[in-house]
């Protein structure tokens, strides 16, 4: 919203068109909106035709202290309207007299109308000229009484009006997989820098919500101990989603999928902090990172989450370095290729060496180099050794992996990752879960940690 927020407190006069289907959260953007113009000494007004302002009140708590009576105006046309002002409309003429009197006595700075299709319709009388005419006069007003405007409506296709005002604000309701998608689209903003034309956003209590955090930028930091008291499951290492999926189940194999490459790494940091929360409840962790990852990179990675005494205690990754493999969280292996061959034969001496339950991760791009016979094979065979113990698998599936299905058939924990507007978002397949976007816990309630938070879309 800060876009355009900046744009109505920037320019006087300034005029932005709402559109949106029916559901999309127009209403709410649109209050939400009202809510933060109108502080201080700004006035700003909300001339609503849908609903009348004791429903609206109740519909958003803590409005009135924001937004006065006296600013909520009634223009539902009832005759048992309760509201301190109300606003009739039966010609053309007699609304604008109304609303200019209302913005000019009142010394109103921001006018919103909800919805100019109902306005339009009863006064326009469904006469392309009349309706011009109205939306000419209005644009006037607001020109003559330096008042910011911004119209609601339905309408998708492009109108007259389209060109006259301003700025175009879009909101948009979709399905990915059959989870709701809500995005809002900035197709105009005259006179101003637009650097993003468009955000995912939730509605989530009633408030509207944009995400702004790019993928790239969740950060990193020290780990939090989540203790978890299940003895049939442990913490992801994130609390939001312990409390959406109630943890990972012991002996199970979690598959985090990787739904457009373009998220590149973006997702570690979800993985990390289960590797981190594993490690700090003195678990092991043999990690074989992705295709392209070197284990000393990676390693290094960890030590923001964890102090380098945790990581050579619990971590044991592959190298293919003489030197590296005297780092004790390093063992050596002949080369690339052999990899997952020496970590089939060797994990078994890596596991008695920990002498504790293990988290395994494992990049299965790794795979790739091999036959369809022999990734099945491999992979089955780990995945039975875990089932056995009360240790925990992860894969990592990018899209261009083989045997993608047989894989997403395995898993007993099934999370996407996509890509929305540039930011990183998850949700579960096994089991099913809405959409979630994430973001870093703010400061204020993470402290010194680094934790994430997963907002739901609704």
């Amino acid at each position: 919203m800060d876009e355009v927020e900046n744009a109505l407190k920037s320019m006087e006069s300034y005029t932005i068109l709402l559109k949106g289907a029916p559901g999309t959260g127009k209403t709410t953007y649109a209050i939400t909106l009202l809510e933060q113009l109108c502080q201080e000494d700004t006035k700003g007004v909300y001339i609503s035709t849908r609903i009348d302002p004791a429903v609206l009140y109740r519909q958003f708590p803590g409005l009135e202290s924001r937004v006065p009576p006296r600013n909520i105006i009634d223009a539902t046309q009832s005759e048992f309207s309760e509201a301190e002002f109300q606003v009739l409309y039966e010609d053309t003429m007699g609304f604008l007299r109304a609303v200019y009197s209302l913005v000019a006595e009142e010394d109103v700075t921001i006018l919103i109308i909800d919805s100019w299709d109902a306005v339009s319709f009863q006064i326009g009388k469904e006469n392309q000229e009349g309706t011009e005419k109205l939306e000419n006069s209005m644009l006037d007003i607001a020109r003559k009484t330096k008042t910011r405007l911004l119209l609601i409506t339905e309408y998708s296709g492009d109108r007259k009006l389209d060109y006259l005002v301003d700025g175009i604000v879009r909101l948009d309701k979709e399905e990915i997989e059959g989870r709701t998608v809500r995005r809002l689209f900035i197709d105009k903003l005259r006179g101003f820098l637009v650097p993003h034309t468009s955000y995912p956003f939730t509605l989530e209590a009633g408030r509207f919500t944009r995400f702004v955090t790019p993928a790239t930028e969740l950060g990193s930091g020290r780990h939090r101990l989540i203790k978890r008291n299940d003895k049939d499951s442990y913490s992801t290492g994130i609390k939001d989603l312990d409390m959406i999926i109630g943890g990972y189940p012991k002996g199970s194999f979690v598959l985090l999928e990787i739904a457009d490459d373009c998220i590149s790494q973006s997702y570690r940091p979800v993985l990390f902090h289960t590797i981190a929360n594993f490690m700090l409840n003195d678990l092991g962790v043999i990690y074989m990172p992705e295709e392209g990852s070197y284990s000393s990179s990676v390693k290094q990675l960890l030590t923001d989450y964890l102090d380098a005494d945790i990581l050579a205690k619990n971590l044991r990754m592959p190298t293919i370095s003489e030197k590296e493999s005297e780092d004790p969280s390093l063992f050596k292996v002949d080369t690339l290729s052999s990899i997952l061959e020496a970590y089939l034969q060797n994990h078994l001496e890596v596991y008695e060496e920990l002498k504790k339950p293990v988290l395994h991760v494992m990049g299965l791009s790794m795979l790739d180099i091999h036959t369809e016979e022999e990734i099945r094979r491999m992979l089955s065979e780990i995945v039975s050794w875990v089932r056995t113990k009360d240790d925990l698998l992860i894969g990592i599936l990018r899209p261009s992996a083989k045997l993608k299905n047989e894989i997403r058939e395995m898993a007993d924990i099934h999370l996407r990752f996509i890509p929305i507007s540039g930011t990183i978002n998850l949700y579960g397949i096994k089991p099913y879960t809405i959409l979630y976007n994430i973001s870093p816990l703010s400061s204020n309630a993470g402290g010194e940690y680094h934790q994430l938070k997963l907002t739901p879309f609704l």
